[in-house]
């Protein structure tokens, strides 16, 4: 090929290419494979026994096991005997198993030798479905949230534990807890509601009545009406005839036919007073109560008789017409007898039906009924007495007052006081049974059912003991805070105390009163005394149980409100909406009033005129806990709890409570340390 240059036309020729050799001889370079090749090899076994001695065994510890793994990132990645041999530095590890979200995680190697890094896989969300007998139309809740009307199904629950409620007109309600195994596994419930109403049967003479129940109109006699379980006011009206009306209590399920009512025809009105008052009437002889009284007679004549005690009696006779409005008011004369006090020491002060009457030491004329007598006197116990005096016989009274001391001998004070200001009252025990039914919803296995026989009066604190009280005994506490709540204020209950330092400050107190010990440390342990004296110490779980649920009341219910979700305004201290970032779980439509625990006595007290048994904190008992206490068959007498073991019993829920479980009368807790929501209350034997 000829090209030609534009400016001088001169002409390139091309020249043959000769490929160079290896040869020396020759002039050129040739390369020699075996050396190569060894060479080739040392650099890999350099890179192999670097690789080696700068690697880190890894182990990964997955929990559940993965179906795979794999690793990025890194130049080398090598698997030996299930351990992962990983130069320091920054990887990803992927890891899938059935059911479970894939793991992609970001893993840092160390420069240690041996390394574990643990790490969890998430569940795929549950598939529940939840149908209802009778069919639809019943509100869901899960976890206090509204999730449709049955029949619902859900698609994307998370696993775990979850509170179920059904919501139904006419229906009673319906609360649960349900485990959602995850994993995409379909799960049912399928729920059968109880009707909340009765067929109420009422029947009159004359018919055609009109029937109200609580001012709501149902219909005209004979009349088959449904009407919700509760107490209800039944009022039954009839032109030309006087209203009738009863109060029943509806049993859902349960049946009533009413007797016939006969109306009674509307007749005269008399409004009747008496001076005094309180005077008691009979009309022909019938009692029909005490004045001021207002009376609905039947046309005709009629014979009144007024009596009170202390005075003479009264008759009168009237004539009642047909739609007659009578007003009638009758003075009594009073019947006078002599009563004579002799009272010692002197100087006391006489109080008669509570007026102040000066010196008591004198001669008094009463009317011939019941009256109140009490005198006082500085150091000296108040005499309380009633007398009745008698027309024709004079009466002396001798009186010698009792000193304080004295009268305490003579009586048993239903209240006490301990040295540092703690008011207790007197506990009268009896028969209960503890735990909940299997079939209660909400119940924890551990609450199996037994019955216990109290025997022993005891006193129980009226409130939970608090921060001013216990840092008497031990100045370095504090109670501390949990979130925004400060729980370290004087009025508000200890908490953040063990089991150990309770007992202490029980055996402290005993001290100050001059109490036996109630607990004693064996080999470094505390133990109660056994048979349990008069000491200050922690209420066994029995005593607990009687105070909280049973004294005073005469039905238990499941909660301290009543039977059903949500608690009643001002119920308790519990975890509502303001611990929504204090807990996990909390009562969404319930508000106490306060930011973690609240001051003793800031709400009602039990029927004994005990505080926070449920609610507020948590309290430790005296008892050490087993998961199953049931004894089948046999009534315990006064149980203590077993000898040993590594937990006390804990009961009450507390600022930190809100799942409808842990809300109820039988739930049981137990625990070895301190926690911001757990503090105690003390008692003490009578006797």
């Amino acid at each position: 090929m000829e090209v030609s240059h534009s400016s001088n036309n001169e002409v390139i020729e091309p020249v043959s290419f000769t490929r160079a050799t290896s040869e020396v001889g020759g002039g050129g370079f040739r390369i020699k494979p075996i050396p190569v090749l060894i060479a080739t090899v040392f650099v890999i076994l350099g890179l192999v026994v670097w690789f080696m001695f700068t690697a880190k065994a890894v182990n990964f510890l997955i929990e559940p096991v993965p179906e795979s793994v794999r690793i990025e990132g890194g130049l080398f990645r090598y698997e030996l005997g299930g351990r992962h041999l990983l130069r320091p530095g920054t990887y990803v590890l992927y890891a899938d198993r059935k059911g479970y979200h894939t793991l992609q995680e970001i893993v840092e190697v160390s420069a240690a030798p041996d390394q574990e890094i643990s790490l969890s896989m998430v569940k795929l969300p549950g598939i529940l479905t939840v149908t209802t007998i009778p069919e639809g139309g019943s509100d869901l809740f899960v976890d206090q949230q509204f999730s449709g009307k049955t029949p619902v199904i859900l698609n994307d629950i998370s696993p775990g534990l979850h509170d179920i409620a059904i919501h139904s007109d006419r229906y009673l309600p319906y609360d649960t807890e349900v485990e959602i195994e995850g994993m995409q596994i379909e799960q049912k419930l399928d729920i059968e509601l109880s009707q909340a109403w009765a067929d109420i049967t009422l029947a009159t003479q004359p018919v055609g009545a009109v029937v109200s129940v609580d001012g709501d109109e149902h219909g005209q006699t004979p009349l088959i009406t449904e009407v919700l379980q509760g107490l209800h006011d039944i009022k039954v009206k009839l032109p030309g005839y006087k209203s009738w009306q009863t109060q029943i209590e509806v049993i859902a399920g349960e049946a009533q036919t009413l007797p016939s009512i006969d109306l009674v025809k509307s007749d005269g009105r008399i409004s009747l007073q008496s001076d005094p008052a309180k005077a008691n009437v009979t009309v022909s002889g019938d009692y029909r109560g005490q004045t001021p009284l207002d009376l609905v007679l039947a046309p005709g004549d009629y014979s009144l008789a007024l009596s009170k005690a202390g005075y003479s009696p009264a008759n009168r006779s009237i004539s009642v017409q047909p739609e007659e409005d009578i007003d009638l008011n009758v003075k009594l004369e009073p019947v006078l007898a002599v009563v004579r006090l002799v009272v010692s020491p002197a100087g006391a002060v006489l109080f008669l039906d509570g007026e102040s009457m000066g010196d008591p030491n004198q001669r008094l004329k009463l009317t011939a009924a019941n009256h109140r007598l009490e005198i006082r006197k500085e150091g000296y116990a108040p005499f309380n007495t009633v007398i009745t005096p008698r027309p024709g016989f004079d009466q002396q009274l001798t009186i010698d007052l009792k000193t304080v001391e004295q009268a305490k001998a003579e009586s048993i004070p239903q209240t006490i006081v301990t040295a540092e200001g703690q008011e207790m009252r007197l506990i009268i025990p009896a028969q209960l049974a503890m735990g909940a039914p299997r079939r209660e919803p909400g119940r924890r296995s551990n609450e199996a059912q037994r019955v216990v026989s109290l025997t022993r009066p005891y006193y129980a604190s009226t409130k939970e003991i608090t921060n001013s009280e216990f840092l008497a005994f031990n100045l370095n506490h504090a109670s501390g805070s949990v979130g925004r709540a400060l729980l370290n204020q004087e009025e508000r209950p200890v908490v953040n105390v063990t089991w150990e330092q309770a007992v202490a400050y029980a055996n402290w107190l005993s001290k100050k009163d001059s109490l036996p010990l109630a607990y004693r440390q064996t080999n470094g342990k505390w133990v109660g005394v056994k048979p349990l004296n008069t000491g200050y110490r922690l209420p066994t779980e029995a005593e607990w149980a009687w105070i909280a649920r049973y004294a005073g009341t005469e039905k238990t219910t499941r909660f301290p409100w009543g039977d059903a979700m949500p608690p009643t305004a001002r119920s308790g201290n519990y975890a509502d909406i303001s611990a929504r970032d204090l807990v996990a779980y909390h009562i969404k439509s319930y508000s106490d009033g306060f930011l973690g625990s609240a001051p003793g006595g800031s709400f009602r007290p039990n029927p004994l005129g005990l505080y926070d048994l449920e609610g507020n904190v948590a309290e430790w008992i005296h008892d050490i806990y087993v998961p199953d206490p049931s004894l089948i068959g046999e009534t315990t007498l006064d149980p203590t709890g077993p000898d040993r073991g590594q937990y006390h019993v804990i009961r009450g829920a507390s600022f930190m409570h809100g799942r409808f479980s842990e809300l109820r009368w039988t739930y049981r807790d137990y625990g070895v340390k301190q926690r911001p929501d757990l503090g105690f209350r003390i008692v003490r034997y009578l006797e």
